[in-house]
């Protein structure tokens, strides 16, 4: 599997999202509602060498992905790690008009400016229940957004991933592997909230150099079933791990969180939200000095 970046920069606190505190994530996101809040840090991250960012299709992820590609500093020199889908927004619209309109609505909007014969196949195989050929039309539509961007991995989304789990459909993996690192030429990635189970399962179905985004952080915050069996499982040879939450969501100061993390040698990349300059100074730092 290729190198990935150290760094990437969580798109958390650019769309206002909090784990912990909605008051905290409604003052990010009128903080970066504006295209000069967020060119700023984003080539103040740049500067710091973090040239790397986790991206979802979030409605204002269209905002961030403009600024990457017309930028003179940033354009060309910033990898973008899709992270699919955006789910929430297809529970929204799908609880007001029905799972198959909405599909059917994706699939001509994704005609109407880009591909009709995307637009064709994609409503043949969903009238004729061909579920993965669906599912690849769908990828191709949620990718639509970075076709112009330099890319690093793209990864399926947690709640998609342990409910494949929970319903025995692991097949789902092998067709989301194949059509990524067919048509896109990048790693694809799994995220999700149990790694020892997820991690059994691929292993199962023969996966032997694979790529898993997953909570992981000194205080087990998310970490299922336990921290200690997380701790276990990334060191499987083959497995190739990113821990995201890495500050339990501001609970822990950078300095012990990456201490700890740094004892694992098999971890290379780290995933990290920050959204103020002294914030990327001192985690910046302190990755540096424990991951190699």
């Amino acid at each position: 599997m290729k190198q990935l970046d150290k760094i990437l920069l969580g798109h958390n606190p650019l769309f206002g999202v909090d784990h912990l505190s909605q008051e905290r994530g409604n003052a990010k996101e009128q903080k970066f509602g504006s295209i000069n809040a967020l060119t700023d840090i984003l080539r103040y991250a740049h500067s710091k060498g973090v040239k790397a960012m986790m991206m979802s299709t979030h409605p204002r992820a269209q905002l961030v992905l403009d600024i990457l590609e017309n930028d003179p500093v940033l354009k060309d020199d910033f990898t973008v790690y899709p992270l699919l889908p955006y789910v929430v927004k297809y529970v929204r619209q799908s609880n007001e008009k029905g799972m198959f309109n909405v599909l059917k609505d994706l699939l001509y909007r994704a005609g109407t400016g880009n591909s009709l014969s995307m637009m064709m196949t994609g409503l043949s195989s969903l009238v004729g229940g061909n579920l993965y050929k669906t599912i690849k039309i769908l990828i191709d539509i949620e990718m639509l957004p970075f076709k112009n961007h330099k890319l690093g991995a793209i990864f399926m989304h947690d709640i998609l991933v342990d409910l494949a789990l929970g319903l025995g459909c692991d097949e789902a993996f092998d067709v989301f592997r194949e059509h990524i690192e067919k048509k896109y030429k990048v790693p694809a990635g799994l995220i999700t909230k149990n790694v020892p189970m997820l991690v059994d399962s691929l292993e199962d179905r023969g996966w032997d150099d694979y790529l898993v985004m997953a909570a992981f952080n000194k205080t087990g915050f998310y970490c299922n079933p336990s921290l200690e069996a997380t701790e276990r499982k990334i060191k499987n040879p083959g497995m190739n791990f990113i821990p995201m939450s890495t500050l339990a969501a501001g609970a822990i100061p950078p300095e012990d969180a990456y201490e700890y993390i740094g004892k694992f040698p098999e971890i290379k990349s780290v995933v990290v939200g920050m959204s103020k300059k002294n914030h990327i100074d001192q985690t910046v730092d302190v990755i540096n000095k424990y991951i190699d």
